[in-house]
This record gives structure tokens, sequence and C-alpha cells, in this order.
């Protein structure tokens, strides 16, 4: 999988995962506007963690199909 596909299917994850996010944030905090706040600083922090996992994981997968 090219690292671009990778990227744009984090985005897409992040996407669902910001719909969710927001409406357990909501009940949480009360109000949309900090509901979609909080959602989108944890969507950016989790679309980069994902690609990195993702990377790690290629690299562990490819190091023991060598084997």
């Amino acid at each position: 999988m090219s690292k671009k596909i990778l990227f744009y299917k984090a985005i897409i994850w992040q996407i669902i995962g910001l719909v969710w996010i927001s409406l357990f944030s909501y009940l949480w905090f009360g109000s949309w506007s900090k509901s979609v706040l909080f959602s989108i600083i944890v969507m950016i922090i989790s679309v980069f963690i994902y690609v990195l996992y993702e990377v790690i994981w290629s690299k562990i997968i490819k190091k023991y199909e060598k084997n």
C-alpha cells in the first residue's frame, strides 16, 4: 500500500471517528463548539499516530516475509 493511499485511508477513518468523538464528547462537555474543537484536535493527532502505526506495522510484516 502506498503512503498516499495510506494517508487517505487514515483521513477517511478519522472523519468517521470525528463523528463518534463529537457525539460522545458532547455528552461530556454539553457544548457543540467545545465538542467539535476537542474532536478536531484528537483527529489531527490520531491521523499522524495512525500513519506511524501503519508504517511500523508494514516494516514488521516485510521483515517477517523475508524470513
